[in-house]
């Protein structure tokens, strides 16, 4: 019974002392887990200075920098083809040549009446030197000379009219008569294109039109060529928006040397905005307040800091930072909902 009573009241110690290890074990704990959640995981980056470029992008169409249809003027038979169709062709070069023996003949006619008219002219200017009665001859004969010049001028522009030549170089088309045939007045011959430089026309959005101006970058791609890249500048911008998608035309000129470019292309457009050197951090690390945008930023002892900003230009997943920050500065760029001044962080990625 004595063995018994002893064994119970070893018992009933050691069932204490636990007890009052347990209590002074618990607030040990809860110290070390308020410590630990005062350190918060986060994510943090660099403040950097780095290009910032904005664009815009667009689909256009290639287009000619000139670009004629050649159209018979008159109505007659084809005496002479010159279209080598897709090869280059020089300023003033014959295309084709209409029948023009008439109107050859006519000119010839009226330069033989003018010279015998000048003659005449000639002849009655002398006599109006000494004979008074002379000059109303002599102003009738001017007026002869006048009108037969008028007349060879007429006779002239009409033979012009059956030689058909290339107002400028370029490439001609594909050939639409031949030679013998009877066209009339407005059939189209051929075609002439400009195709050494390239215009492409393509529309942006008025939101963008006063940061657009001549002579801005713009590079663009064609499903043809895969990922090989054009490189242009903007050319013109069209004076008037489309009332209804609120957009603005713009052309722009590309070199097209190697011919590679054709007309009619459907063409990806990226017009360069803006291109300079910024300090710049990721959009994630704002904390807009208000009218004003803050951010974490780290110190020596990894606590951070709330800070304020003063940002400038986007591009898709940075914002330019004007003034509150430092290049190399160290900010929180995930994780900011749990952060407040004076908490320590652990980083956990960059």
């Amino acid at each position: 019974m004595a063995k018994l009573h002893s064994k119970l009241i070893w018992v009933i110690l050691i069932a204490l002392l636990v007890f009052v290890g347990y209590l002074y074990w618990i607030p040990s704990q809860k110290t070390d887990i308020r410590r630990d959640a005062a350190v918060v995981a986060v994510s943090t980056a660099k403040v950097e200075t780095k290009p910032m470029i904005r664009s815009v992008n667009s689909l256009g169409t290639g287009i000619s920098n000139h670009s004629i249809q050649l159209i018979s003027p008159t109505s007659d038979f084809v005496t002479e083809l010159n279209i080598r169709e897709g090869k280059a062709i020089k300023k003033g070069e014959v295309i084709a040549r209409l029948h023009d023996v008439q109107e050859r003949a006519r000119v010839t006619e009226l330069e033989g009446i003018l010279e015998d008219q000048k003659r005449q002219l000639d002849r009655l200017k002398n006599l109006a030197t000494t004979q008074a009665t002379a000059q109303s001859l002599l102003d009738e004969q001017q007026t002869r000379v006048n009108t037969t010049l008028a007349q060879l001028d007429i006779a002239k522009a009409q033979l012009a009219e059956m030689t058909i030549r290339a107002p400028f170089d370029g490439y001609l088309g594909l050939r639409q008569v031949s030679v013998g045939a009877y066209i009339t007045n407005g059939t189209v011959i051929t075609t002439l294109d400009d195709l050494n430089t390239l215009r492409v026309a393509f529309s942006v959005a008025e939101h963008y039109l006063a940061d657009i101006s001549v002579g801005m970058p713009l590079t663009v791609t064609n499903a043809a060529y895969g990922n090989i890249t054009f490189k242009g500048t903007v050319s013109a911008i069209d004076t008037r928006l489309d009332p209804v998608t609120r957009t603005v035309t713009v052309h722009g000129a590309l070199p097209n040397e190697d011919l590679r470019l054709r007309p009619g292309m459907l063409l990806h457009v990226k017009l360069e905005l803006d291109n300079r050197v910024a300090m710049q951090i990721s959009e994630k690390a704002l904390v807009p307040q208000q009218q004003k945008q803050f951010v974490y930023k780290v110190d020596a002892d990894n606590k951070v800091t709330q800070v304020e900003v003063k940002t400038g230009q986007r591009v898709p997943g940075w914002v330019e930072i004007l003034s509150g920050l430092e290049n190399g500065d160290e900010v929180v760029v995930e994780g900011i909902q749990k952060l407040r001044s004076g908490i320590t962080i652990n980083r956990v990625g960059g």
